[in-house]
């Protein structure tokens, strides 16, 4: 059994030291009780890899894993998260990470053709993605390689020159937060198909892609699958399947029955917002196999929801639920 898991860890920063220009600081006593909740919740997920997301400082991460226990003789890493560059990735594995971790903060090639005259206008993540080959078995050598993202959130990009509260400014807000993760989620499409086309390697996406399992800018990450009868050849068909990603999250929905999982709640609306997807190498129908997702465990018990209760979330807890997904190898 393998456990694979994302935690976005709200901001983890040193004490003292800003984040945010509107944020104050950690005093010591917030730091103490944030590192000390992140690693309570780590103890909870018990799970082999964890990526996350908002790190400011690679030894605060570093810190949380070690007080959980968890990752004594594994790797924790968050390339890049020196404080002054902004929110990044990080990964931990107590499974042995065969070569580096990297990042990628550019686009790969090839998404800035532009058809009808319309071209994605991005060309850098705005937290780089960050990749890692784990090996899953080590008897065997398996290997998996795992993406940590966090694409743009719903957060509007607004004009710092238009007035606050303009209503035409918050919709061009959204549809240029909108533009921006879409165009990263087709650049993490992109990534994921030079691990998955024509090869046999297990991938794995583990991330904030701040929307819904069903969104076009997830679906644009998990690629589309034949319908029943297109195409018809049956070598087109394979291809589709083989490059392919399958949410989690919606593999173990159709075994239950039923949904009623969450990943962070706002302003009444609870949404799926975390996920983990994976290469067909997972999936139960597929005969060459190498393992099938279970269970997708949710950990949201912290999770307030503002417009029925009157408790305020701090900033020491995520805003953020945390997923595992057990996956059973074969």
């Amino acid at each position: 059994m393998v456990k694979v898991g994302t935690f976005n860890v709200l901001n983890l920063a040193r004490p003292g030291e800003p984040f945010y220009p509107d944020d104050k600081p950690y005093s010591a006593a917030e730091y103490e009780e944030k590192v000390a909740w992140i690693a309570g919740q780590l103890g909870r997920m018990n799970a082999d890899v964890v990526g996350f997301q908002e790190v400011f400082h690679e030894d605060a991460l570093r810190d949380a894993c070690a007080r959980s226990e968890r990752f004594g003789d594994g790797t924790v890493v968050a390339p890049g998260a020196d404080g002054d560059s902004g929110p990044r990735l990080g990964l931990a594995s107590r499974l042995p990470v065969d070569g580096p971790v990297t990042t990628v903060p550019d686009f790969p090639a090839g998404l800035d053709v532009a058809v009808d005259g319309i071209a994605l206008p991005v060309g850098t993540f705005s937290r780089p993605v960050l990749r890692a080959r784990v090996v899953l078995d080590p008897e065997s050598g398996t290997t998996a390689t795992v993406f940590v993202a966090h694409l743009k959130s719903k957060r509007p990009i607004r004009d710092p020159q238009a007035p606050e509260h303009d209503p035409r400014e918050e919709a061009l807000g959204k549809a240029r937060a909108l533009i921006r993760r879409a165009a990263e989620a087709a650049a993490l499409r992109f990534l994921v198909l030079e691990e998955v086309v024509g090869t046999a390697q297990p991938t794995i996406v583990l991330g904030d892609l701040n929307d819904a399992a069903r969104a076009v800018t997830t679906d644009i990450i998990t690629g589309d699958s034949p319908s029943r009868f297109w195409p018809g050849d049956p070598d087109v068909r394979k291809a589709y399947w083989d490059r392919l990603l399958y949410s989690a999250h919606e593999l173990t929905a159709r075994r239950t029955g039923r949904d009623v999982s969450y990943t962070h709640i706002f302003n009444g609306h609870y949404e799926n917002l975390d996920h983990v997807l994976v290469s067909q190498e997972f999936y139960e129908r597929n005969p060459q196999r190498i393992g099938e997702v279970l269970v997708l465990r949710y950990f949201n018990d912290h999770l307030v929801d503002s417009q029925l209760s009157d408790d305020r979330r701090d900033r020491i807890v995520s805003d953020h639920a945390q997923l595992v997904a057990e996956i059973r190898l074969r």
